[in-house]
């Protein structure tokens, strides 16, 4: 399809938009300076000022399989006019629901054998911390990772450790902190020997690669000492795949690239819905101790997170991410040796991104990217995710790649600066997973 730019970024219908929900929106976070219509296809969307982009931030990756897919144009097709579309789904039950908590868990490993369905990403890790702490009566904290995000809501955001903005004058639940590496086993391991013992401790949580927090990605060390020191103590591990889960590393989850499984994990974003994922058995509860009046979102939310499952089996784009993925980073790579200012290109398959020099340069990196029709999201102080979605092709690698080098040599000329209505909106690329 290929970009294509013909208004000033934001149009002025997209500016008419933009300003209208400033005023009536509570949670305003300067979204990005576009109002997207219902037209693109695979990578590319359309706004509703004919502009047309390369979108490489995938919807902060709940986007696996782009836009106007054929697959999930046919199911939105078969749902017809059912009414309603949302129901409370804890207590009154759809097709969808229960084929939806199958081929969940004919994807999850281990004996991680049942699910709860629930409307977000931060609801799916609440609900992880509840299943973990149901049976740690002795429970005084939880444990998670310096610079983790795992959601907003007051449990997830006590694990959080991202930016201050997110937890001004937010009460938390007692939460101690490891550092991301591989140290963090004899400071885990510390914190069991002087602070009462493992059972004081709820649960730990940890993310395979940083989401909000820089795309790090995790030491396989790390991560198998880690599993190894929560099965000695019997300290129950939830593994975050909130952002990186369902395949957007080449595997389905993004923890099976460390060799581990957890007992405990969170699913959502590009899975449409929420999901806590555990061993039933192990972390049975009592009916209605733990719901979610409209659990799994709406008859359409499950239906097309069933079809992304069954879509990125039929057509193999596990491989696709992962072949796909290695054609990226390399020109990444490549891109980084000839350019100053472009540094420490990291991750695995599709979830990849790169440092600049600081964060004033990162910012105006998004904004020049932008300009020329590409949507790159930031990460981090410093960093720009590289998140397409799972039926990218070499043809928007190559053409990324080239846009990508020309914005970076406009960077690295003197006094580059951004001006009008692009930077009214635009809060720098500093988007909150």
């Amino acid at each position: 399809m290929g970009i294509k730019i013909v208004t000033n970024i934001p149009g002025k219908k997209s500016k008419v938009y933009l300003d209208k929900i400033k005023k009536l929106n509570i949670g305003w976070n300067s979204p990005y300076p576009f109002v997207q219509s219902r037209g693109g296809y695979g990578c590319y969307f359309d706004d509703i000022d004919g502009n047309r982009y390369l979108d490489f931030g995938s919807q902060i990756c709940t986007n696996p399989l782009g836009y106007n897919h054929p697959d999930i144009s046919l199911v939105l097709e078969g749902l017809g006019t059912f009414s309603p579309v949302k129901l409370a789904g804890q207590d009154f039950t759809v097709p969808e629901h229960l084929e939806m908590l199958e081929e969940l868990i004919k994807i999850t490993p281990g004996n991680l054998d049942s699910a709860m369905l629930v409307n977000s990403g931060a609801e799916a890790v609440e609900n992880c911390i509840k299943l973990a702490l149901r049976s740690r009566s002795s429970a005084k904290y939880g444990v998670s990772f310096e610079s983790a995000f795992h959601g907003r809501t007051l449990g997830a955001l006590s694990m959080t450790n991202s930016k201050s903005v997110h937890k001004k004058n937010i009460l938390e639940i007692p939460t101690k902190r490891l550092p991301f590496d591989t140290s963090s086993q004899e400071k885990l391991i510390r914190l069991i020997d002087q602070e009462g013992g493992s059972e004081k401790i709820g649960f730990v949580i940890v993310e395979a690669i940083q989401g909000e927090g820089g795309y790090r990605v995790a030491d396989p060390k790390m991560m198998k000492d880690l599993r190894k020191t929560t099965k000695q103590y019997d300290i129950p591990l939830i593994c975050d795949e909130v952002q990186a889960g369902l395949g957007r590393t080449g595997k389905w989850w993004a923890y099976e690239n460390f060799g581990i499984v957890p007992d405990i994990m969170s699913s959502a974003k590009a899975l449409q819905i929420g999901a806590a994922i555990a061993n039933k058995k192990k972390f049975e509860v009592d009916p209605g101790a733990i719901s979610s009046t409209w659990g799994g979102g709406s008859i359409i939310d499950l239906a097309i997170g069933l079809q992304t499952i069954k879509t990125i089996k039929k057509r193999k784009l596990l491989e696709n991410v992962r072949h796909m993925g290695v054609l990226l980073k390399k020109g990444l790579v490549e891109i980084a040796k000839e350019h100053r200012v472009m540094s420490n290109v990291r991750g695995i398959g599709l979830m990849l991104a790169f440092d600049v020099v600081d964060k004033k340069t990162r910012n105006s990196m998004i904004l020049e990217m932008l300009k020329r029709g590409v949507v790159v999201l930031g990460t981090g102080n410093r960093g720009i995710r590289v998140i397409p979605s799972y039926i990218v092709g070499s043809e928007e690698i190559h053409e990324f790649l080239e846009v990508l080098d020309s914005a970076l040599h406009m960077q690295e000329k003197k006094k580059v600066k951004h001006t009008g209505n692009i930077c009214k909106y635009l809060n720098c690329g500093e988007v909150h997973s």
